[in-house]
């Protein structure tokens, strides 16, 4: 295996965009409730990955869940009070620090109810976590909400019926298994149809909250995913294939580090297509397509 191969493109961890905030005050009392128009927890959208990253309520009324919708929303809650006193009294360039800290408490939070409210690790599943600010957002309220999407981008939603509270730890056909190139992107596939990668696990750079240093980041999730890659083959840790290499999806820029879990889904991709999947095959030849 080739170790200095990062295939898959850099994306984002979070959906949902980063709303900031506006029309700061000094000296203000902040609201402990969310606004009338904020919308609940259990409140289901028709938007795509674009419309995401506005600031809640979303554009167009919401729908049921039990019908055809695109995203949930599962909590709602606020940043603290300190930090939205922090931004109302920063200048300068400070103002973008403490916009940045007020997201990261925001990505965070919805990070840690994601999986308590889908039951089960969501970087092995075809869905992702959104955050997004409510209306106004100077108050610090916030959205978690839940999307199916169709590749780890996370560029497209899926549509799909009824609420996804408890879905990964029930129903396994949210697994990921292969990928397949479409264009410039990379669509979830089953393998035993033609693919061109196929998802091999989660590698956490520890430890938490670390600081982002971006060459240390790379040369970290190309060293994990080339270890979990060869776990997933069943070679040892000295081992190796030339005919496939190791990617990430993660989050590698300093925005997007700010407030993750530090997590990364690993692949193995292969440079010609392939039938079936590679768990397990060793020093086999690769099931060519």
């Amino acid at each position: 295996m080739k170790r200095v191969a990062i295939i898959v493109a850099v994306v984002a961890l979070l959906g949902g965009g980063v709303y900031w905030m506006y029309e700061r005050g000094q000296g203000r009392d902040i609201p402990s409730t969310p606004p009338a128009s904020a919308p609940k927890a259990g409140t289901c959208y028709n938007v795509d990955a674009n419309g995401a990253k506005a600031a809640l309520p979303w554009a167009g009324d919401p729908v049921d869940c039990a019908g055809a919708h695109t995203v949930e929303l599962f909590y709602v809650g606020q940043a603290t009070r300190d930090q939205l006193h922090r931004l109302d009294d920063a200048t300068g360039d400070d103002v973008k620090v403490a916009q940045a800290l007020l997201y990261a408490q925001a990505r965070r939070a919805c990070l840690v109810q994601g999986p308590l409210f889908l039951d089960g690790a969501w970087h092995a599943s075809r869905v992702q976590i959104l955050a997004a600010w409510i209306k106004p957002a100077t108050d610090g309220f916030f959205g978690c909400a839940v999307a199916e999407v169709t590749g780890p981008t996370g560029d497209q939603f899926a549509p799909h019926t009824g609420s996804l509270k408890g879905a990964l730890g029930s129903d396994r056909s949210f697994d990921i298994a292969c990928v397949k190139r479409t264009g410039d992107s990379l669509r979830y596939v089953q393998c035993s149809d033609p693919h061109d990668g196929e998802y091999t696990g989660v590698y956490i750079i520890t430890p938490p909250e670390a600081p982002f240093d971006q060459a240390a980041v790379a040369s970290a999730t190309s060293k994990g995913c080339t270890t979990v890659g060869l776990k997933y083959l069943g070679l040892p840790d000295d081992g190796s294939r030339d005919d496939l290499a190791p990617g990430s999806v993660g989050p590698k820029t300093a925005d997007d580090w700010l407030g993750s879990d530090q997590a990364f889904a690993c692949y193995l991709m292969s440079p010609k297509p392939l039938k079936a999947t590679v768990k397990g095959l060793g020093k086999d030849p690769l099931p060519a397509a």
